[in-house]
């Protein structure tokens, strides 16, 4: 038979276990914030250029309705325009070159694309895109402000390129 004393002892012990479990559990790595943050919900203005094409759209408040400036004055189409400004939001720094040898040897000097968007509140943000990386898997680039020369994931990039080639237009309604 188990003593009292016995029991209290278990009891604490597994209270200890049960603390040390919780204090000691896994946590989610701090969220690494946006290199470009203009996500859908805050952006007023996008603008990318490339290729001898340019994208401009524009909206007064973050809860106004997209037009497209260029290359043609239309309504934007909103969820396509929302999945593009995303897409600046989520660019992803594949690897950094924090001393970069002078800009032409990676396509800086004369950027591919250019990107530029402003959020509500006026702040804007440039992002220079050149040649692709040595491998392919991405693209060299560099953030407004910043020395640095980052390689930024192909996915994005490849996005920004089918924006320029077919712009975000809201489709009109076919007559009956």
């Amino acid at each position: 038979m188990v003593s009292w004393k016995g029991a209290v002892v278990l009891l604490a012990a597994v209270a200890v276990l049960v603390g040390y479990l919780i204090a000691n559990r896994p946590r989610p790595a701090p969220a690494t914030p946006a290199l470009i943050p203009c996500a859908a919900l805050n952006t007023t203005y996008l603008l990318i250029k490339g290729g001898g094409r340019t994208l401009e759209i524009e909206r007064s408040s973050p809860s106004a309705s997209w037009e497209v400036r260029q290359p043609v004055a239309a309504p934007g189409d909103p969820e396509v325009v929302d999945i593009l400004v995303n897409e600046v939001n989520s660019v992803q720094v594949l690897n950094t070159i924090p001393s970069p040898k002078p800009g032409d040897q990676y396509g800086l000097t004369d950027p591919g694309l250019a990107v530029t968007c402003r959020v509500n509140g006026g702040r804007s943000y440039n992002l220079t895109v050149g040649n692709q990386s040595f491998d392919g898997s991405g693209y060299y680039a560099q953030k407004g402000g910043d020395h640095r020369v980052l390689v930024i994931s192909k996915v994005e990039v490849d996005g920004f390129e089918r924006a320029l080639a077919t712009p975000p237009v809201k489709a009109s309604p076919s007559p009956p």
